[in-house]
């Protein structure tokens, strides 16, 4: 089971993938010191301000797919060549198959498909390519975006874990969703999963 044939493998209907640059971190960190609530839910709570020179070197370390034993970094272009995000897997269980990533797309970018489409690119390749068995993802109880896009890939909720997470003066719950290499091929199954209604 596959996406359709596409002549480039990295590019779906929407976007394209490609190694992060050292350029990328201008961006990155405008988004970093712009975007709080989604430095929040992608670091379980709120990270110090990001500096230049942090931004440098944290690009730096993952430019190019170097030490993609940690983190696989990917950059997303649109069709129209510009940078809208990044995606990522990281916390690859070799041994028992298993995988998280972490992703967002730029605040002027977003509502446009790009997540899901960069999605569908990063599992295809995990499973099909890397021979992983299952994706998790773990989130914040109240990251409701996050909550719709697990509900439309068709993962299962695996638990909660309760007052697991301190940030913004109180705890939070972490909920926790699973999608099998099987739930995953069932998704492909659909006739046109990139432009399924958004839950």
């Amino acid at each position: 089971m596959s996406l359709p044939e596409n002549p480039y493998y990295w590019q779906g209907k929407l976007v394209r993938l490609r190694p992060m640059r050292l350029e990328d971190a201008e961006l990155w960190l405008a988004e970093q010191q712009s975007d709080s609530t989604a430095v929040r839910y992608l670091n379980a709570g709120m990270a110090l301000p990001a500096s230049e020179t942090a931004a440098r070197r944290f690009v730096k370390k993952y430019a190019e797919f170097k030490n993609s034993d940690q983190h696989m970094m990917f950059s997303i272009d649109n069709l129209e060549g510009q940078f809208v995000g990044n995606i990522n897997i990281h916390d690859a269980d070799q041994k028992n198959g298993t995988f998280e990533t972490g992703s967002r797309i730029f605040q002027a970018h977003r509502g446009r498909g790009y997540f899901f489409d960069a999605k569908l690119i990063i599992l295809r390749y995990a499973f099909h390519e890397l021979r992983y068995q299952k994706y998790y993802i773990f989130c914040m109880e109240d990251n409701e975006p996050m909550i719709r896009h697990a509900a439309r890939l068709g993962c299962k909720s695996e638990g909660r874990l309760r007052r697991h997470i301190y940030t913004n003066g109180r705890f939070y719950d972490e909920l926790v969703f699973g999608l099998t290499r099987e739930e995953f091929d069932k998704l492909l199954e659909k006739k046109d999963p990139e432009n399924m209604e958004e839950a």
